[in-house]
């Protein structure tokens, strides 16, 4: 927090990506990622099926699990990439729920994001052993932050109950 009480930078895009995985519609991880440039969010997306497709959340269809992973939907990173102008992307930081799978961490690098930081770990993220490597060879900066998910959100709802805040008291 800085001396007004704010949030910091990281920790405010880290709980609008976190507001982002609410919408995601695969249980196996509600994921999401945005995109920020210069302090602006630039674009988003969250883990959810192809336009007009089923989601793995429908009672009726469940997932698509492919070698112990589940393909029915797009990863938040994907969607995010789709979401968002690629002038914007370029020279960017993508903040993601989750350790991204190599496909989303080669995604990023193409697409020219410059740092992608990531909050908490998805232990069935496929190739995550190779981001360190990808890491090295790109220039590409992949982040992981340890800060616990609740104390971002007791964090948010702290400044909205502070004086101004939309949960004061009137």
């Amino acid at each position: 927090m800085d001396t007004c009480n704010r949030p910091s930078w990281d920790h405010f895009w880290f709980v609008q990506a976190m507001m982002y995985s609410t919408r995601g519609t695969c249980d196996r991880l509600r994921t999401a990622c945005i995109i920020v440039k210069d302090k602006r969010l630039v674009g988003a997306g969250y883990n959810g099926s192809p336009k007009g497709a089923p989601h793995c959340d429908d009672d009726d269809v469940g997932h698509l699990i492919i070698d112990n992973h589940c393909e029915r939907t797009l990863h938040g990173e994907e969607n995010a990439i789709i979401n968002t102008e690629r002038a914007n992307l370029v020279g960017a930081t993508a903040y993601t729920i989750g350790t991204p799978c190599i496909r989303c961490a080669k995604l990023l690098v193409n697409a020219g994001v410059l740092e992608v930081k990531y909050l908490g770990t998805y232990e069935n993220s496929r190739g995550k052993e190779y981001i360190d490597q990808l890491s090295k060879q790109s220039g590409v900066r992949f982040t992981p932050c340890s800060v616990d998910p609740k104390d971002l959100l007791t964090e948010a709802i702290g400044r909205l109950s502070d004086r101004g805040g939309l949960l004061t008291e009137r």
